[in-house]
């Protein structure tokens, strides 16, 4: 490709500075002995090749762009310029007056706070180089700018070891370029008068910066970020409130900011979730369900009069310009994640639980503001046709559709108590599915799949004219309908939207009650002092892990029980056992202090080592914020669920049933 700013004005070797830029010192001294540039937080890097060059830092290829006259080849070189891991070896071939470049996309890449484009060079190939070395660099509006290397400093090469160069060139020097959205990173090498052939061995491309350089370079797209990890006085306040109503008001206020500061400045996108303390990140993406939740939020704020009615619609709108431009799959579907700023598409898998959330958003918005986005949310509630992901030889819907296989997934959401339910209720509602499909959702698995935790007893009834085994399992002594994982989410998630509780006392919502108190009891026996399993994110060392917790005995696979407790169980448990749900969460600010941040209660802590991780999920916080608006609006979120010709229709799906527990 061609670049339409080629600049002379050098390479900066360790040093050695030029256009005014600032001295880059010797940047790879910064990695401390026996580590990599990956473990140091200073650099951000496009690649360092310790795992070969079929795929870089950020997923992507390396690639090789040449005329007739030239030809060039990349392998694997064990060298590596830190002495760990390998190198990129480029062997070049060049007719006169030629040239080839290597380059691989940067996908959005964000490094905004960056102060040094950085790499090394191996000393002995550029010291008998015989021609011009370019980099550039270009950014997502398709400007581009690239700096050539300067030979003629070479008596300043130092790096971190005597055999390699260490090249710096100042962020300045690109001045013009949006690295908030990089798209393509070339080192371009051309031929003079004579032909040439050989070899060049790069190794660690990246940037370089200030400590936590990703973390900053994200944040600077953000409205706003919790400016500490602790927040004493408000933990102390909520720690004095006697009345409930005042406790759960303060926790919606501070919850709330969430969803006016984590959003990002420009495309109004909420980010998926932020790491706040001595080890700070935002992931920079966002899912149909965050989306949802997004402007369900904003409904709930309204509810809550923390904003006005003009502030929720003018944010949902700007959010809503954004929305629009995803791409989608099929007659309307939504991919699983995109990048909030970019708007690319980050997962290239559709998930039918994940766009269920998003037509019960649109679902909320048409109620709440049919004025605004009542005919927006009728045109796109009509493309998301689910009988798409019917499988009409079980009557289940499939979980998905890969984009990459081309395929769908070969798995069903077979279970009715999982979170999942919410894609029937809106499949059915809709008019996409019959009432049939809610009775091929097994309520246990067959009896003869004797994988499953325990072999479920019951009784055979029909339903909608179809049969149905209305199983049950027993634990602790109290029979329950299971989930899949014995987790709180899955039984009581739908309970955000849909008025189990009072529809279905003899079935769904019966069950949920029962499920919120072997939870308690499950806790109690385990003599952990709160409750309330979920998936949730806990602390890897400087990273994090999202993994899937439950009580076994109560899921019909079972996910693990390792200590760990989200306050987002508690807060969905308002629903059905409201009293302890509270105390629960005043149990976990008095045991846990470090459980309260600026923005409410963090993610998870293990129950049993006191453990937090200060994380916060727009998942999660969503649900807590919605389950708080019900509790103090007597159901505001759900009633408006109901009042929708969808929600109408759902009801029917609630009265019939009686559950044998």
């Amino acid at each position: 490709m061609s670049f339409i700013s080629f600049l002379t004005c050098g390479l900066f070797f360790l040093n050695t500075v030029g256009c005014g830029a600032q001295d880059g010192g010797a940047l790879f001294h910064a990695v401390p002995p026996g580590k990599t540039p990956s473990s140091t937080y200073k650099f951000y890097l496009i690649d360092d090749f310790n795992a070969g060059f079929g795929k870089t830092k950020l997923g992507t290829e390396w690639k090789t762009s040449q005329t007739n006259g030239s030809a060039l080849k990349l392998f694997s070189e064990r060298e590596d310029g830190v002495k760990f891991g390998g190198s990129l070896a480029v062997e070049y071939d060049l007719a006169a007056q030629e040239n080839a470049a290597v380059f691989t996309p940067l996908n959005g890449m964000d490094a905004s706070q960056a102060q040094f484009l950085v790499f090394l060079l191996r000393r002995k190939d550029l010291e008998t180089f015989p021609g011009k070395i370019a980099i550039g660099l270009v950014d997502s509006t398709g400007r581009s700018i690239t700096i050539r290397i300067n030979r003629n400093l070479k008596k300043s090469w130092k790096g971190p070891n005597s055999d390699w160069a260490e090249v710096a060139i100042p962020k300045n020097s690109f001045r013009g370029l949006d690295f908030n959205q990089l798209e393509r990173f070339e080192i371009t090498l051309t031929s003079q008068a004579k032909p040439i052939r050989g070899k060049l061995v790069i190794d660690e491309i990246g940037f370089f910066g200030p400590d936590e350089l990703v973390f900053r370079s994200d944040q600077d797209n953000l409205i706003g970020f919790p400016s500490k990890r602790v927040a004493q006085a408000k933990r102390d306040a909520l720690l004095r409130a006697q009345e409930d109503q005042e406790f759960l008001r303060q926790i919606a206020r501070d919850s709330w900011l969430y969803f006016e500061n984590l959003v990002d400045r420009q495309t109004h996108l909420v980010v998926d979730h932020v790491r706040v303390g001595e080890t700070p990140g935002v992931g920079s993406y966002i899912s149909p369900t965050n989306l949802a939740l997004y402007w369900i939020a904003n409904v709930a704020a309204f509810d809550l009069s923390l904003i006005s009615k003009e502030k929720a619609v003018r944010n949902i709108e700007l959010s809503f310009e954004s929305f629009e431009k995803l791409h989608h799959w099929g007659s309307g579907f939504y991919y699983n994640y995109y990048h909030t700023r970019s708007f690319r598409v980050t997962r290239k898998y559709v998930s039918v639980v994940d766009n269920g959330w998003l037509a019960a958003g649109l679902v909320i918005l048409r109620q709440a503001f049919p004025e605004h986005f009542g005919k927006k949310a009728t045109e796109l509630l009509k493309a998301l046709h689910f009988a798409e992901f019917y499988d009409p030889l079980n009557g289940q819907l499939k979980l998905g559709f890969d984009t990459e296989k081309d395929v769908f997934s070969p798995y069903h959401y077979g279970l009715l108590v999982t979170e999942a339910r919410i894609a029937s209720y809106i499949a059915i509602g809709k008019g996409d599915l019959g009432k049939e499909h809610w009775a091929k959702i097994y309520r246990t698995l067959p009896v003869e799949w004797t994988w499953q935790k325990q072999i479920p007893k019951g009784k055979d009834v029909t339903l909608f004219g179809e049969p149905v085994f209305e199983g049950y399992y027993t634990y602790l002594d109290k029979k329950f309908v299971p989930s899949w994982g014995g987790s709180l989410f899955e039984f009581l998630s739908p309970t955000l939207l849909v008025a189990e509780q009072e529809l279905a006392p003899k079935s769904l919502g019966k069950n949920n009650t029962v499920a919120t108190d072997l939870h308690i009891a499950h806790a109690r026996g385990r003599k952990y002092a709160v409750w309330g399993m979920s998936p949730c994110a806990t602390r890897n060392g400087r990273h994090w892990t999202y993994r899937e917790y439950g009580i076994p005995e109560m899921g019909t696979k079972g996910y693990p029980d390792r200590g760990v407790v989200t306050p987002y169980a508690a807060f969905l448990a308002l629903a059905t056992r409201p009293e302890a749900a509270i105390q629960n969460l005043r149990t976990m600010l008095s045991k846990y202090p470090e459980i309260y941040g600026e923005y409410g209660f963090y993610d998870s802590v293990d129950a049993s080592k006191g453990l937090v991780n200060p994380q916060y999920l727009v998942l999660d916080q969503g649900m807590s914020f919605l389950a708080i608006a019900n509790y103090l609006k007597q159901g505001g979120i759900r009633k408006r669920f109901h009042s929708d010709p969808i929600g109408k229709a759902v009801e029917a799906l609630l009265k019939e049933e009686v559950f044998d527990i």
